[in-house]
């Protein structure tokens, strides 16, 4: 099984990428992620492409790109969402971040919608996770590795699973 994944230099992505999977990587030194076609050659041939890295809207852009490439075909696409994308943040200066992790779930819920399609579409939606963007804040936070773990989960079960929500405690 090849994997294609966006944004695994650091956090959740580099943590996804220590999986024991045969993983291809799209990182800044490849190119603009805003250049969905770029990004689409360098995976078209994976199984499964994980929607890590987060810069604007290229996730919703490379969610909406894959799937109509993908659509007839056996694969499944994996995109890191955000838990803010269901309630208000607590926390002020991620009015970007909150707005685009909606619309993220709005073009997964979407695809989800169609139901015949052979290509699935996965949405992982961590609580507040320790990696660069909330270093300032003061909760308790999941590790990258919580977030790989449920990746792990949903690439081997073999039960479809449209999204998955979780908090630490």
């Amino acid at each position: 099984m090849k994997i294609g994944i966006t944004g695994n230099s650091s956090g959740i992505g580099r943590s996804i990428s220590d999986l024991p999977y045969e993983f291809t990587q799209f990182n800044r030194t490849d190119g603009d992620i805003h250049n969905v076609e770029l990004v689409y050659e360098k995976f078209k041939d994976c199984d499964i492409f994980i929607n890590n890295a987060w810069d604007g809207d290229c996730q919703i852009k490379l969610l909406n790109y894959f799937f109509d490439k993908w659509k007839d075909l056996p694969k499944k696409i994996i995109s890191i969402g955000s838990s803010v994308s269901n309630y208000e943040p607590s926390s002020t200066g991620y009015q970007e971040y909150v707005i685009l992790k909606r619309q993220l779930k709005q073009a997964h819920c979407d695809i989800v919608n169609l139901k015949t399609t052979k290509c699935k579409s996965h949405l992982i939606c961590p609580g507040v996770t320790d990696t660069k963007l909330t270093t300032f804040r003061k909760c308790k936070k999941m590790s990258t590795q919580d977030v790989a773990d449920i990746v792990k989960f949903v690439i081997e079960n073999k039960l479809y699973i449209p999204e998955i929500y979780f908090y630490v405690e």
